[in-house]
């Protein structure tokens, strides 16, 4: 039996922008429900231990987004953790899933705070056990108290790394290497030279980090991953005046069970999709990400608003700032009682905020020849085990993009529906054919967006089964 809830506001992800959101909503009195898929808030900026005795209790980032929750909580927000969202129908009735089965929350709008996810890179042997995503590793660190191997090599590009150096640090393992693609330190330094503001916190990431001393290694990207059973060994590369690897001078890492490859986050847009949501495309905010207005987090579809990485990544402070502009715009669009004055002020400083979060990405931004790391007998997409020499074989017979991939390959059909093997594959097709990325495309959301037993469709969408 499906169990139905009702509210004014519903917010789709309680991280710093869910929860903003939702607090502005229900300081204006009305009805606020928070879901998300983790059991507890704060998002993977603010993720919160499992352990009251987790070494990472006490860390900025879980006492901020502790903070967070109990001020949204203290406002009447009520919040649903460990509830997944895998369908939006009826205009704005959420259809989700928890431990207790079947739910449906039916609200008069919507705030899509869905955040982001790791872009990852296929090479050869990422799919070995090991391989991960540093989201992934400094998930399993702070909320378990497990480090992902004993020896681990981290690679890929951007300032996240570091934080999940710390991580991993923090839970008992040890980082062997850290390999930036930018070339030199320098480079990864100078987007925070006119912010003095944040150089307090560049040193709260690079502390720990340092006081480890892992070997750091600029201007390199890792090409292969070996190992019999589980990831041995790593080649790594550095890279050529045109970004692309040096095949003449690939060296290799080895005695490490763990290696953590990522080049940033992409917006997670699959709800803003299903909803109908116009999207824009900026490779320096992520790629594909929810179009919203900066002033009110307004969508073209009347009653969604959205906020945070979905609508461009930038990390936690222009997500909260986001957050609460699209709370209050909402508010008003419910209740007719003008929130602007309070929405300009906040408009500023997202936009300061924004422009730091700017020229960091765009520093950092992903080497297009990442695609050239993929040989043929490489998994791209790993729920159909579709290799990068099928896909080609296809572009080379008139495929051209993302969805003509999926068509004649599988390729982003499978359960995680494009969300690791999208930038990949779109890297690869832009690479074979000569198109700008956003040309690729990406792969459009079906529903249901996550993996869900039957029976809960049925119990939730009665009509779901036809008639007889």
């Amino acid at each position: 039996m499906t169990r139905v809830l009702t509210t004014d506001v519903a917010v789709v992800g309680a991280g710093p922008a869910g929860l903003a959101a939702a607090e502005a909503a229900a300081e204006r009195g009305l009805g606020a429900v928070v879901v998300d898929a983790f059991d507890r808030p704060g998002g993977q900026y603010h993720m919160q231990p499992s352990r009251p005795d987790s070494v990472f209790e006490t860390t900025a980032q879980v006492v901020e987004g502790r903070a967070a929750a109990e001020r949204a909580a203290a406002a009447g927000v009520t919040m649903l953790g460990g509830t997944e969202v895998w369908g939006v129908f009826d205009r704005f009735t959420l259809h989700a899933r928890d431990r207790a089965g079947a739910l449906s929350v039916g609200a008069r709008a919507l705030v899509v705070a869905s955040g982001a996810h790791d872009r990852t890179a296929a090479f050869p042997g990422w799919t070995l056990p090991g391989v991960m995503t540093p989201g992934a590793a400094q998930r399993l660190a702070k909320t378990s108290g497990m480090a992902p191997g004993r020896r681990s090599l981290l690679a890929g590009s951007g300032p996240f790394l570091l934080s999940v150096a710390g991580a991993v640090l923090g839970a008992g393992g040890s980082i062997v290497e850290i390999v930036e693609a930018q070339s030199s330190p320098l480079d990864c330094l100078r987007p925070l030279v006119p912010h003095p503001q944040r150089w307090a916190e560049a040193l709260r990431l690079l502390r720990p980090v340092l006081a480890a001393r892992p070997r750091f290694r600029f201007g390199e990207v890792v090409v292969a991953a070996r190992g019999r059973t589980r990831v041995e060994a790593v080649d790594v590369a550095p890279l050529d005046a045109s970004g692309r690897p040096d095949a003449g001078h690939v060296r290799t890492v080895a005695d490490i069970d763990s290696l953590l490859v990522g080049y940033g986050f992409q917006p997670q847009i699959d709800l803003a999709c299903v909803l109908g949501c116009g999207l824009r495309f900026d490779e320096a905010a992520g790629g594909w990400h929810c179009a919203a207005d900066e002033a009110s987090g307004a969508t073209d579809r009347a009653g969604v608003f959205a906020a945070g990485e979905v609508c461009g990544v930038a990390g936690a402070l222009p997500a909260a700032l986001s957050g609460r502009i699209a709370g209050l715009g909402a508010a008003e669009w419910l209740r007719g009682e003008t929130t602007r004055a309070e929405r300009r002020r906040l408009l500023g400083r997202l936009r300061r905020a924004r422009r730091f979060a700017g020229r960091l990405n765009r520093r950092f931004a992903p080497r297009a020849d990442l695609a050239c790391l993929m040989t043929d007998d490489t998994i791209v997409c790993r729920c159909e085990d579709v290799t990068a020499g099928e896909i080609r074989a296809e572009i080379a017979r008139g495929v051209a993009d993302a969805y003509g991939a999926k068509l004649w390959t599988r390729a982003g059909m499978g359960p995680c529906q494009g969300r690791v093997c999208g930038w990949p594959l779109a890297r690869l097709i832009a690479a074979e054919t000569g198109c700008p990325i956003e040309e690729a495309g990406f792969n459009r959301p079906r529903l249901p967006i996550r993996p869900v037993p039957l029976h809960a469709v049925l119990e939730s969408v009665p009509d779901a089964g036809g008639t007889s």
